[in-house]
């Protein structure tokens, strides 16, 4: 059986790097958590000697930092239901939950019933 998933990575050139458009506020105040939307797909496949392990360099195609209030909500939803379906948990980690309110500008938590 395979081991875990290890991956590498790097930015794209041009335009198709929209985390340009941030660099300042990541610079700013590293600590903050930033919503982005990324399309990958795998560049090249190292392999070691020593104990077969498989690494995947991902290449990210493009990345858009996303700044509006309603795609962020939107998103936020799409997030909480890939980790439930990736995972089969339906409630996030504290520290995760945690992560995603700070990415999400959210200060309360969200109510469990309201899935909008």
């Amino acid at each position: 059986m395979p081991g875990p998933a290890h991956l590498s990575g790097k930015l794209p050139d041009g335009d198709a790097n929209g985390l340009a458009a941030i660099a300042r506020a990541l610079i700013d105040d590293p600590r903050r958590i930033h919503v982005v939307v990324a399309l990958i797909d795998t560049a090249k496949i190292t392999q070691t000697c020593d104990d077969g392990a498989r690494v995947a360099t991902v290449r990210i195609r493009r990345v858009e930092a996303i700044s509006d209030p309603a795609d962020r909500t939107r998103l936020q939803t799409l997030l909480r239901r890939e980790y439930e379906r990736r995972t089969g948990q339906t409630v996030l980690p504290f520290d995760l939950e945690e992560d995603v309110r700070s990415a999400f500008g959210e200060t309360d938590p969200p109510d469990p019933i309201d899935d909008s």
